[in-house]
């Protein structure tokens, strides 16, 4: 019977044994719903990064301003005990009061305040040397000065110390590295960090 066939094959005309058979059919198919399901597969991907980002890049920027917050904090502290056994405010070299602000490590930000108030000096002056506390210091005052996560210098106005007319703060510009906020501000403006002194 099969050599019947394969004989009725060879003398018709219309079929030829080298076309492909309706087996094949569903490999195409299947080709095609692969490329199909690759995209499907890829919208989905994309449609979750575009819910899973926020939420991620939410926590990062809130684990940012923690990590700020509480090296402000330790910047305050350092700069309470610097006073505290050198008897001196940070306002110069044993108490003078020719330093307006200090500067940390880092880029200074740009819409600085305090810069136009007078000289500035950098923290670890006070916080981890003697160079302004004089034979009181007890210091160093903290572990480590970095940068804010940002990349820039914390700011601490120390001015407003003296000057009833501003506030003392240690001030942190956010993650944009501007500074919005103004030397008598109590509240911190545009992503800028505060901590006031008093």
């Amino acid at each position: 019977m099969q050599n019947d066939q394969n004989a009725q094959d060879a003398q018709d005309p219309q079929v030829d044994s080298s076309e492909p058979t309706v087996t094949s059919t569903p490999r195409r198919v299947k080709k095609k719903l692969g490329w199909l399901e690759g995209v499907v597969g890829l919208s989905v991907i994309v449609a979750l990064a575009g819910v899973v980002t926020p939420i991620v890049g939410g926590s990062t920027v809130q684990q940012s301003e923690d990590t700020a917050q509480g090296q402000m904090l330790q910047i305050l502290d350092g700069l309470a005990a610097y006073s505290r056994d050198t008897l001196y405010l940070p306002t110069g070299n044993q108490g003078r009061t020719d330093v307006s602000w200090l500067y940390g490590p880092g880029v200074i930000p740009s819409g600085n305040p305090f810069a136009s108030g007078g000289e500035a000096r950098p923290i670890e002056e006070a916080l981890l040397t003697p160079a302004m506390g004089g034979r009181n210091w007890k210091g160093p005052y903290l572990d480590e000065l970095l940068p804010d996560p940002w990349g820039n210098a914390y700011l601490v106005n120390v001015d407003g110390l003296v000057d009833t007319r501003e506030e003392a703060m240690v001030l942190s510009a956010g993650p944009d590295g501007v500074v919005q906020t103004a030397a008598w501000d109590r509240h911190p403006a545009g992503d800028d960090l505060l901590l006031l002194m008093r």
